[in-house]
């Protein structure tokens, strides 16, 4: 109950509650999906919302500078920043989805990969806009509209598709409209998010200033650039797959990646409520508390939970996906499970860099790690291996967690220890993917013994139970 008064907690909550929602919804759609729907169908369906992942580029990151930048602002100017910000993220997603949209025309005209139509330039304009009204959302602290709204529009919209051909419906025109019925439930969301927005003074009052824009973009540009990065680290290797391998491929692949993902929505929870709130803090101390108290809680929430069910993930997968299960599906889920613990720490840390305007210093690090990446993505192709694939992907997650945790190691609060308990981890998967169980133990108990001096219970404690 101490949770429920303090409001930084309640907002976490109310963040976190649509992924944990999502992971029931996907518990059931995934088996109908792998299923009853035919791999082509399938794994196109999984294509095109790859595919609309570009909008977190096209956005040019205008939601997240105005979540920071509105919590700067002086409170005259508040309100015209914030109807500035809605005005051109939807003009935004207008225009540059109609130029991607023609774009993708003149490139997959001669390629039989993936249909262009009319449907995915709805897509990438309602996505684009979304994408930004949910972070100025966030930064006007509506936790609970947006909530609500992102379950609907990232969850429910892949998800219900799928449960719906179950019932008494057509099935084949459900089949065959996949991606449309997605989309339907998109706007629907949109909507939501539109009127929960809607502020009588804030419409009626505040005037458009163009001259506001300047302050968007300096960061504008680097977050951008790291947001075209981030497409290419987290979809290029499924769009080689599908080139490569086959739908089939894909859809092995796939599975136990967005099964990990879903980790990622307890460290995202974290972020939608801490970069608003480290954006309005000026002292550094105050800011290494809150900062380490939020990293060190996901990664023993989370770290303690991989580690509790990873001797069981096999059962589960059997158990789940019953003649769609497949045994790479298992060695993938395990590396995918590390690869997004990481990655989802790296998310909490970029958000420091953001917040302390040095957004640059990610930007030139994802630029060095490009071309080896690019590199080694080619070997895979050669090789032909889903597996090389997830490893690449691990070795790239964690240089980068490593170099980014060091450059800003003076907000960490006993950073040596952590760096250990990462080390420690990783070893313990790594041994357990490999099947060395006896080697196992001893990290485990190297793990416990650390954690045990190195638990910042006072901070946590402080951070997430007081008012």
């Amino acid at each position: 109950m101490a949770l429920l008064n303090n409001n930084h907690s309640k907002n976490i909550i109310y963040t976190l509650s649509p992924g944990l929602i999502s992971i029931f919804i996907t518990f059931f759609s995934i088996p109908i999906f792998l299923n009853y729907v035919d791999n082509n169908i399938y794994a196109d369906y999984l294509i095109k919302h790859f595919l609309l992942t570009i909008s977190t580029i096209l956005s040019l990151q205008f939601g997240k500078i105005s979540s920071i930048k509105m919590q700067l602002i002086n409170s005259k100017y508040k309100n015209d920043f914030i109807l500035t910000s809605i005005f051109f993220s939807i003009m935004i997603g207008i225009i540059l989805s109609c130029v991607v949209f023609f774009i993708l025309n003149i490139v997959f005209k001669n390629f039989n990969l993936i249909k262009i139509d009319f449907s995915i330039l709805v897509g990438f304009a309602i996505t684009i806009i979304y994408i930004n009204l949910e972070y100025i959302g966030r930064g006007l602290g509506f936790f609970k509209a947006t909530s609500f709204t992102n379950l609907v529009f990232y969850s429910v919209s892949i998800s219900l598709p799928g449960i719906m051909i179950v019932t008494e419906l057509n099935r084949d025109l459900l089949i065959n409209n996949l991606f449309n019925i997605s989309l339907v439930i998109k706007i629907v969301s949109l909507t939501l998010l539109m009127i929960a927005l809607f502020d009588r003074e804030l419409f009626f009052k505040a005037k458009i200033q163009l001259k506001l824009i300047n302050k968007f973009i300096h960061h504008s540009k680097w977050m951008t650039m790291t947001a075209v990065y981030n497409q290419i680290y987290e979809y290029l290797d499924k769009h080689l797959i599908k080139i490569f391998m086959g739908p089939s491929m894909l859809i092995i692949y796939s599975v136990p990646q967005q099964i990990a993902a879903k980790l990622s929505i307890i460290s995202n929870a974290i972020i939608s409520v801490i970069l608003p709130k480290l954006s309005s803090l000026k002292i550094l101390n105050q800011r290494k508390i809150i900062f380490s108290a939020n990293l060190y809680m996901f990664i023993y929430v989370i770290g303690l939970s991989l580690l509790i069910i990873l001797p069981f993930l096999e059962y589960i997968l059997i158990w789940w996906l019953e003649d769609g299960y497949q045994q790479e599906m298992l060695y993938l889920l395990k590396l995918f499970l590390l690869l997004t613990f990481f990655g989802s720490c790296s998310n909490i840390i970029i958000t420091l860099y953001e917040t302390n305007s040095i957004e640059k210093k990610n930007t030139i690090l994802e630029t060095y790690s490009i071309f080896p990446f690019l590199i080694s993505l080619s070997l895979c192709v050669y090789f032909k291996n889903i597996l090389y694939f997830a490893i690449v992907l691990l070795l790239k997650e964690l240089v980068l967690l490593f170099i980014r945790i060091n450059e800003i190691k003076k907000f960490i609060i006993n950073f040596k220890y952590l760096i250990i308990q990462f080390v420690l981890f990783n070893l313990i998967f790594l041994f357990n993917i490999f099947k060395n169980n006896i080697f196992v133990f001893l990290p485990i108990m190297m793990l416990i013994i650390l954690t045990l001096f190195n638990f910042p219970l006072k901070i946590i404690k402080n951070e997430f139970k007081k008012k």
